[in-house]
Formats: structure tokens, C-alpha cells, sequence
């Protein structure tokens, strides 16, 4: 047997070459199959995200219309609402006016009884002026 050895040593040191080239390759692709499947995974969520992206913004969408809708009714109502208080506002105008002519000014009110003076206030007629 020594001779068949002596034979089929270069053989087999070529399919033993052979083989770990092929399991490297195996490995190899495995690797990019990895890859891919993770790539794949990513694509996946990434889908998702924009799908629900778009939900919001189709929600967002439908709502422009009826909120246009409202500010408009409120610009509207606002409107009459100036119109009723214009009057309002002209009779304020003239008692204000009326009580500058008779020398009717408002005062802020006095504090409560026991309350102490205001700090702000015009000074105390104990103190020394200063």
C-alpha cells in the first residue's frame, strides 16, 4: 500500500485544498446571506416607518379642510360679534369722556382696613419728606 499512498498523496493534498476552498466559499456566502437577509430586514422596517409616516400625514391632510372651515367661521363670527360691541365700546368712549369734562377721575381702589400701606404709593404724611 505504501506505493498506492505514494500515488494518491498529490490527490489528495489537491481535494484537500479543494475542500477548504469550498467550505471558505460556503462560508463565504453565508456571510452575504447574512447581509442581504439583514439588508432585507432593514428595507422591511424601514417600509413600515414611511407607511405610518404616511398615515399621520393623510390624517394631517384630512384635517386641513375642516380647520379652514372653522377659521373661517370664527373670522366670521368675530365680525358680528365687532359689529355688536362697536356701539359698546362708543358709549364707553363718551362716559369717559363726559366724566374728564366733570372732573371725575378713577382712583385705585383703597386697601382694606389693617392692610398694610403700599410701598408704591404716594409717601405717608408722618414721614419726613425725603
Amino acid at each position: 500500500m505504501g506505493l498506492l499512498d505514494l500515488a494518491f498523496a498529490p490527490l489528495r493534498a489537491a481535494l484537500s485544498t479543494a475542500e477548504r476552498d469550498v467550505a471558505g466559499e460556503i462560508r463565504g456566502v453565508e456571510h452575504v446571506e447574512h447581509r442581504v437577509l439583514d439588508a432585507a430586514e432593514a428595507i422591511r422596517d424601514a417600509t413600515e416607518s414611511i407607511e405610518s409616516h404616511v398615515e399621520v400625514i393623510e390624517t394631517l391632510a384630512n384635517s386641513i379642510s375642516p380647520l379652514a372651515e372653522s377659521v373661517n367661521r370664527l373670522t366670521a363670527q368675530m365680525a358680528e360679534l365687532n359689529k355688536v360691541l362697536a356701539p359698546v365700546a362708543a358709549a364707553e368712549r363718551d362716559v369717559s369722556r363726559i366724566e374728564h369734562l366733570f372732573g371725575r377721575h378713577r382712583h385705585p381702589a383703597s386697601p382694606a382696613p389693617g392692610a398694610p400701606p403700599d410701598p408704591t404709593g404716594p409717601p405717608d404724611a408722618t414721614s419726613p419728606p425725603g
